[in-house]
């Protein structure tokens, strides 16, 4: 009979180990104590109805807790780096990378001046890259640092999220320049996925939160969504399009079952977000490439499709709204509030805060018209991420 598996993913033993003999602020340092952190809220468990390890409730969570605030095992410039080389074959197998992230960690341990315990955790942190899983390699057995053929990429294309809030420290672009950009949480990637997630995440420059988004009981496993493309999307659309790009079959409770009511609501969402994306420049809410990647995958995307939808709604630009320029009706702001009453019922309330916002700038221009000041659609230049209740945050 096979030996039952540990309680934690292989790389979480490398967490529990002792702590590190100096006080500096090191990588690992901080992963472990964001670590020791979350374990009040949550434990990394085996789950033998999916053969996978998910998170699981330790107690009871109230909704808007914080239970996870972690430091990235690969911060946004070296993972950029690393899938740069890939790219221009500079990498060409997983020694190659690890030397690459051991010089990386190196560097950040002279900076700190730290000698002590540098060699035995970069050990640690190359580990737990090894640990993760890559949905592309040939073989995904064990977690040693060259026995298979995980590469960082596929590490990264299978756990990564991006992050909106980093800003460029090299010369390759503008001071505060803020993008998209590839990031690696190793307890964050823990979280398997739901259409209807229970909590959400954002970023505070590079560390990554998540947070409930509803009263959570001991025991219950916590899901985060993993794109969102799915949001807008009927139950066989979101399905299809998490089997091409994660390759697993959602089951969780949103695409189970009857799915009919789920999928006209979802469909009005994205009526709704489509409109107000034309109409006042709420970009956040709706991004065209989502629609188009999703067509892809389905077969129906026509590159010569026209914008019928759009022709019928006047246009306004981005800024429109914060230039004055704009006069927003009751209909705009009846609008919002309807889509998020379907967030609400879709359990996708963990995206609001933009929707807040704009509610709250249309109102205001509602009743106070072009005397009220420092207003605007602050997300409009936003593309939608997923982002959640960052100022409400409870800790018990």
């Amino acid at each position: 009979m096979d030996a039952p598996p540990p309680p934690y993913p292989c790389g979480c033993e490398l967490l529990l180990s002792k702590k590190p003999t100096h006080s500096q602020p090191t990588r690992f340092a901080q992963i472990q104590q964001a670590f020791q952190h979350s374990s009040t809220y949550f434990t990394i468990t085996y789950l033998y109805d999916t053969c996978g390890y998910g998170a699981i409730a330790s107690i009871d969570i109230p909704k808007h807790t914080l239970i996870l605030n972690e430091p990235p095992l690969i911060p946004c410039d070296a993972l950029e780096s690393v899938l740069s080389k890939y790219e221009k074959g500079e990498l060409k197998c997983g020694k190659e990378d690890a030397e690459f992230m051991r010089e990386y960690y190196g560097r950040e341990f002279v900076k700190l001046g730290v000698q002590e315990d540098a060699k035995d955790e970069v050990d640690r942190l190359i580990g737990m890259i090894w640990a993760m899983h890559d949905q592309y390699a040939v073989s995904n057995a064990g977690g040693t640092e060259y026995g298979n053929s995980k590469r960082i990429w596929g590490i990264n294309y299978s756990n990564g999220f991006y992050n909106s809030e980093s800003t460029y420290t090299n010369n390759n672009a503008s001071p505060n320049t803020s993008l998209f950009r590839p990031t690696l949480h190793f307890l964050a990637a823990k979280f398997n996925h739901s259409c209807s997630p229970n909590v959400g995440y954002d970023f505070c420059q590079n560390n990554q939160r998540v947070f409930t988004t509803r009263d959570i009981r001991k025991g219950e496993q916590l899901f985060c969504c993993y794109s969102d493309i799915v949001y807008h999307e009927p139950a066989w659309v979101r399905r299809l399009f998490l089997d091409q790009k994660y390759h697993f079959d959602c089951q969780c409770n949103a695409c189970s079952g009857e799915t009919v009511t789920s999928d006209e609501q979802r469909c009005q969402m994205k009526e709704i977000a489509m409109k107000l994306s034309w109409r006042i420049g709420a970009a956040f809410l709706y991004d065209k490439t989502f629609d188009e990647e999703v067509q892809r995958i389905t077969g129906e995307y026509d590159e010569e499709e026209d914008d019928s939808f759009f022709s019928t709604i006047p246009r306004q630009t981005p800024n429109a709204l914060s230039d004055g320029k704009l006069k927003p009706t009751i209909d705009d702001l009846l609008d919002i509030l309807e889509y998020m009453r379907l967030c609400q019922e879709e359990g996708l309330d963990h995206d609001m805060l933009h929707c807040l916002e704009l509610a709250f700038d249309l109102a205001a221009f509602l009743t106070m018209g072009s005397k009220s000041s420092n207003l605007g659609i602050s997300a409009s230049s936003c593309t939608k991420c997923q982002r959640g209740y960052t100022q409400t945050y409870k800790k018990v």
